[in-house]
């Protein structure tokens, strides 16, 4: 198989599995009111009440001309007043371009897309840059591990982050909140209360301020995934044939760990790193409650217990994006590392 050959692959093989993540989309949210069911209802009004609840008995005038304005912008998107298969082609145009509608729960406001643009910059930095930390410790921690297999700091690094890998990330966040009242006598402030009334370099401190629990949580839980699969490939790496005939030519140990060893054990462990990015936004949603941090994962949090369907729906066609879009770029790291793919 040539290189060429095998990209051309991954892609169709993407593309199909993202049109299957629409479809899975379209059947859970598009078709929601066959199975919840709304007595007296036709199927457009109920799927039109879904997605935009009517308003209370004791609202205003000008409350209920928004509501049909809202109702009719919704028939019209998601063609609720036409066939399944006209809703499908249009639900597929309305993913591919972006289209998400407007957020409908009363937790969040405005445009969907909107939403996600507000709040993505602070997962990514969040969760970018814990996963940053927890790749490079890990891969550090690992190497050591392995150089020295049984001895005590094998033990005690693997002990430690086996200890956090185990805990659950809402208990250690908790945790972690209460050392630092104990520590410092004074409670965590979240983002909207470190940089309330501040702009520019004063909000940036104060938001990174804020960002130290969450990202020592996020990366002290992420740690060990990563070090434990180091340990595991440099283990295996450290008994092959051309590390003992490095050893036996004298190189210094250091090299022989640094620019022999790690550089093929290295490779599954960038495969786990591309994966969890991926997973990026899924894993945000306990972290950014609990710590009232105003990420994507907070915001579907918010938009589940609100009912925003809106909402719910684009996020979980962007959570199965990236991970399709990981997977892939994986798939074509291995393309050009894999010299059997390469040379075909």
């Amino acid at each position: 198989m040539s290189l060429k050959w095998y990209i051309a692959r991954r892609v169709a093989y993407t593309i199909l599995l993202i049109f299957a993540v629409i479809v899975f989309n379209f059947f859970l949210f598009q078709v929601l009111p066959f199975t919840t069911g709304c007595p007296g209802e036709t199927y457009t009004q109920c799927a039109v009440s879904l997605y935009v609840p009517p308003p209370s008995g004791s609202a205003s005038l000008n409350s209920s001309i928004i509501y049909q304005h809202q109702r009719q912008i919704v028939i019209q998107e998601y063609g609720f007043n036409q066939s399944i298969g006209t809703r499908f082609v249009l639900y597929i145009w309305n993913m591919l371009t972006w289209r998400f509608g407007y957020n409908i729960g009363g937790s969040l406001g405005g445009p969907v897309v909107t939403t996600i643009g507000l709040r993505l910059p602070y997962t990514v930095l969040l969760l970018g840059l814990s996963l940053i930390a927890a790749f490079i410790i890990g891969i550090g921690l690992g190497i050591i591990a392995a150089a020295r297999r049984g001895r005590l700091v094998d033990i005690s690094a693997m002990s430690v982050s086996l200890f956090f890998n185990a805990l659950p990330v809402f208990w250690l966040a908790g945790l972690l909140i209460i050392l630092q009242i104990l520590v410092t006598n004074s409670s965590y402030l979240n983002v909207g209360a470190t940089t309330l009334n501040k702009t520019g370099l004063d909000a940036a401190v104060a938001t990174m301020k804020a960002m130290w629990l969450p990202f020592l949580t996020v990366t002290l839980v992420s740690i060990g995934r990563f070090f434990l699969t180091m340990r595991a490939t440099m283990v295996d790496t450290l008994a092959e044939d051309y590390i003992i005939t490095a050893r036996a030519k004298g190189l210094r140990e250091r090299t022989v760990l640094l620019h022999h060893a790690s550089r093929n054990a290295i490779i599954p462990v960038a495969t786990l790193f591309a994966l969890s990015i991926g997973f990026i936004l899924a894993g945000a949603i306990v972290t950014e409650t609990v710590f009232n941090w105003p990420g994507l994962g907070s915001a579907l949090y918010l938009g589940v217990i609100s009912t925003d369907f809106p909402l719910e729906q684009a996020l979980f066609y962007i959570i199965a994006l990236m991970v399709l879009l990981a997977n892939f770029t994986v798939d074509i790291l291995y393309g050009f590392l894999d010299p059997r793919i390469k040379t075909g």
